[in-house]
């Protein structure tokens, strides 16, 4: 008999129930994010069947008490265990390429972030490296990447907090990217390093960009296009030439513009936090309390 074949299986799209019985707690699928997709589950003990996804898929195991929790899985006939305790919560990640087969099974409750980057983008990062040819990744069941597990927690706060920030996403993104090319393809990729900021005249076109569109989506993806260069770059150039990166620089003007409108008594704070290009009121008063040590509404009660 012929092997079964795996179920291609697109978690962005709405998985088929038998892949998974309880739907995630939280995903960005409604949001703004356009390369990086999250989804935050918690699920039963399970026999997950064997699938492949179209896209890399990252997975953050995260605490559910104080149990052990052990993880049989199979990908392309090879078979392992792994086991995840307390101390494993703090840094441990695994990652299943696109396009490969796995599947698994756990006999315990268990809770995970899964995130899905599109190979595309990845490739696009690629494009700029010294050896740009289809980018394939290592399959990781049990790794410890630090920087890994901080940006996936990052991201499921800002989408807890604020609906998700496509700029801040796309930001992330583009630095775990790089941050697999480097250490998880099967093939090396060298980025190549600019130390000299942006030139001038693509600075302050960048500049121009982002405080004349404070009070709209800007995605990184944009910008980048408009100096026809990549993200990755863009990202590195631009924090070269100011000292922050562009999602540092977009909400400190963004805060700016907003602690001239306070001074207005018939706006309201809500409709300053719109204008200024913020997702919602606490969206606002996160970053504005960053920046300033107060909430809008006590900045305007110091005005």
């Amino acid at each position: 008999m012929p092997a079964e074949q795996p179920l291609d299986v697109d978690f962005i799209k709405d998985a088929p129930p038998q892949i998974l019985p309880n739907l995630p707690l939280l995903t960005s699928f409604q949001s703004s994010w356009r390369n990086i997709h999250l989804a935050h589950h918690r699920q039963p003990a399970w026999e997950l069947p064997e699938i492949q996804n179209p896209q890399h898929v990252l997975v953050i195991p995260l605490p559910l008490g104080d149990q052990l929790v052990e993880v049989s899985w199979v990908s392309e006939g090879r078979w392992g265990q792994t086991q995840f305790d307390g101390n494993d919560y703090t840094s441990h990640i695994q990652i299943f390429p696109a396009h490969v087969p796995y599947g698994g099974s756990w006999s315990q409750n268990i809770e995970f972030i899964h995130f899905y980057l599109e190979p595309a983008f990845i490739s696009q990062l690629a494009y700029e490296s010294i050896n740009p040819d289809k980018v394939e990744f290592l399959l990781e069941l049990k790794k410890a990447d630090h920087l890994i597990h901080q940006i996936g927690l990052a991201l499921r706060t800002d989408l807890e907090l604020d609906g998700g920030n496509g700029f801040y996403a796309d930001s992330l993104a583009t630095a775990l990217s790089a941050h697999l090319l480097k250490h998880y393809a099967t093939r090396k990729h060298v980025l190549r390093s600019y130390d000299d900021g942006l030139p001038k005249d693509k600075l302050n076109v960048a500049i121009d960009y982002i405080n004349t569109h404070l009070g709209k989506k800007i995605l990184l993806a944009d910008m980048a296009a408009k100096l026809h260069i990549s993200q990755y770059h863009f990202c590195r150039m631009f924090k070269q030439s100011t000292g922050m990166s562009p999602h540092h620089y977009l909400m400190q003007q963004r805060v700016e513009q907003a602690k001239q409108l306070l001074g207005k008594p018939e706006r309201t704070v809500t409709h300053i936090a719109l204008e200024c290009g913020f997702n919602n009121q606490s969206h606002f008063a996160k970053y504005f309390r960053r920046y300033t040590g107060v909430s809008p509404t006590r900045f305007r009660e110091l005005m």
